[in-house]
C-alpha cells in the first residue's frame, strides 16, 4: 500500500497497510551478486494437508519494499538481498518468507507480457537462496493492481495480464521444492473508489468487482495447475477483495475450483487500527478491547474456513512504531498466541522503515543483520506468542 492510509475507510476494518514508502535507513549499502543460482532439485509431490502446512509455516517475515518496488529491488531504499540476510531471517526464528513481487514494470507489451529475463533471473536467485536457507517461500503478484484492477470494464484485460504472468512464473518454477507457494494477487481492489478497502454489499459496482476477483483467482489457479510438474499440487494462496477479513467472510467471495484441493485463504490484518496504523501518537496503548477485536476476526475466520478444513494465512500484519515498546510487546504476543490457537500462521510486514510514525514496520536492519533497537520489544513479543 505505500499510501498514507488516511483515506480511512481503514478505521472501519483491519485494512491493509505497510507496503510501500520511500524511506530507508542510511547505513552504507552492501551489494550482492545478481547471478542466478542453480535451480533446486525436484522435490516429491506435496502430500501435506492444509492443516499440516499451517503448522509448518509457524511465523513468517515479508521482504517488503524490495521486489515489490516498481523500479527494482533497491528502488525504495533497501539493499540487495543477500544469502546472509535470508539465513539471518531463519536464525531469528522465522521459517517462512513472503517475497512480494511487482511484475508489470518488468514486462513487454500486451497481450504476451513477456517478463524481462534479467528480472526473472534475479527473482529466481533469491527464491532459491531462500529455499536453500531452509525457508518456506511465498511469491505473488504484488503492486500490479493497476493492471488487474478488478472492475467489470477491466475484467478481460486483467485476466489476460494475470494469466500471462502466472503462465511464465509457474512454468519457470514448476519443478521447485514444494516449500514454494504461489499467491495469485495482492489486495485486488478498485483503487480510488469509496469502497477501495471494504465491500459495500449494497453497491452493484462493488459487488461486480468482488465477482471479478473470484474470476481472476480462478483464472490464475487454472493457469498454474496447467503448467504441471510440482504445480499440479502446489499450495496456492488466494485473496478476497482487498485482502479484507470481512470480505473473506462474505458469501460473495468464492474459492476457485481446484482439482488438487490445495488452496489457502489470505487476509491482511493490521488491527486494531488505531494502535497499528493510525499516525496519531496518542493512540499508543493496547487494550483488552483491542485484544477482543483480534480474537473476533480470527474466530470468524475459524468458523468460516478452518473448521471446514480450509487453511487461512495472515500474510501481512504489523504495528507501527510510536515509541511504545511495552504496548508493542503485548500486542505482538497476544496476536501471535491467538493466531497459533486458531492455526493461522502470520507473516510480519517489514518494509525497512524504522522512523516513528506511519509505515514504520522494520524489525531487521538488513545492512547490519541485527534487530533494530526500536523493534526489539515487538520481535520479543512475536516469539513469546509463538511459544505460548
Amino acid at each position: 500500500m505505500k499510501r498514507k492510509l488516511a483515506l480511512l475507510l481503514a478505521a472501519v476494518l483491519l485494512l491493509t497497510a505497510g507496503c510501500g514508502t520511500n524511506l530507508a535507513e542510511a547505513e552504507t549499502e552492501t551489494t550482492a551478486a545478481v547471478e542466478t543460482t542453480e535451480p533446486t532439485t525436484e522435490a516429491p509431490g506435496n502430500t501435506m494437508t492444509g492443516e499440516e502446512l499451517m503448522k509448518e509455516l509457524k511465523i513468517g517475515w515479508n521482504l517488503g519494499n524490495t521486489f515489490d518496488a516498481p523500479g527494482g529491488e533497491t528502488d525504495w531504499g533497501n539493499p540487495f538481498t543477500t544469502p546472509e540476510l535470508l539465513q539471518y531471517v531463519k536464525e531469528l526464528g522465522f521459517n517462512t518468507i513472503r517475497i512480494p513481487i511487482t511484475w508489470h514494470t518488468h514486462v513487454g507489451p500486451a497481450p504476451e507480457y513477456i517478463i524481462d529475463e534479467s528480472w526473472m533471473n534475479r527473482v529466481d536467485t533469491v527464491v532459491n537462496q531462500a529455499l536453500d536457507a531452509g525457508l518456506y517461500v511465498i511469491i505473488n503478484s504484488h503492486h500490479d493492481n493497476e493492471v488487474y484492477m478488478p472492475n467489470a470494464e477491466n475484467e478481460e484485460n486483467a485476466k489476460t495480464y494475470l494469466t500471462a504472468i502466472w503462465a511464465q512464473v509457474a512454468e519457470h518454477f514448476k519443478d521447485a521444492d514444494y516449500r514454494l507457494i504461489f499467491q495469485t494477487m495482492n489486495e485486488p481492489r478498485v483503487a480510488g473508489s469509496y469502497y477501495e478497502w471494504w465491500v459495500d454489499t449494497k453497491s452493484e459496482e462493488c459487488m461486480a468487482a468482488v465477482e471479478v476477483v473470484n474470476q481472476l483467482n480462478q483464472a490464475a489457479v487454472d493457469t498454474i495447475r496447467a503448467t504441471g510438474g510440482n504445480n499440479a499440487d502446489r499450495f496456492i494462496i488466494v485473496s478476497p477483495y482487498a485482502a479484507n477479513s470481512n470480505a473473506a467472510r462474505l458469501s460473495s467471495f468464492r474459492l476457485p475450483e481446484d482439482p488438487a484441493g490445495k488452496l489457502i485463504v489470505s487476509i491482511h490484518a493490521y488491527t486494531p487500527y488505531d494502535l497499528c496504523l493510525n499516525t496519531d501518537p496518542t493512540k499508543n496503548t493496547f487494550s483488552p478491547a483491542g485484544a477482543g477485536e483480534i480474537k473476533s476476526i480470527m474466530a470468524g475466520l475459524n468458523r468460516m474456513y478452518i473448521q471446514k478444513g480450509i487453511p487461512v494465512i495472515i500474510d501481512e500484519m504489523g504495528i507501527v512504531n510510536k515509541d511504545n515498546p511495552e504496548a508493542k510487546y503485548e500486542w505482538a504476543k497476544t496476536y501471535i498466541s491467538l493466531a497459533k490457537e486458531y492455526g493461522m500462521p502470520c507473516v510480519w510486514w517489514d518494509n525497512g522503515v524504522t522512523t516513528v510514525g506511519v509505515e514504520s514496520f522494520a524489525i531487521i536492519n538488513r545492512r547490519k543483520l541485527t534487530i533494530n533497537e526500536v523493534s526489539q520489544s515487538v520481535y520479543d513479543g512475536l516469539m513469546a506468542g509463538l511459544e505460548e
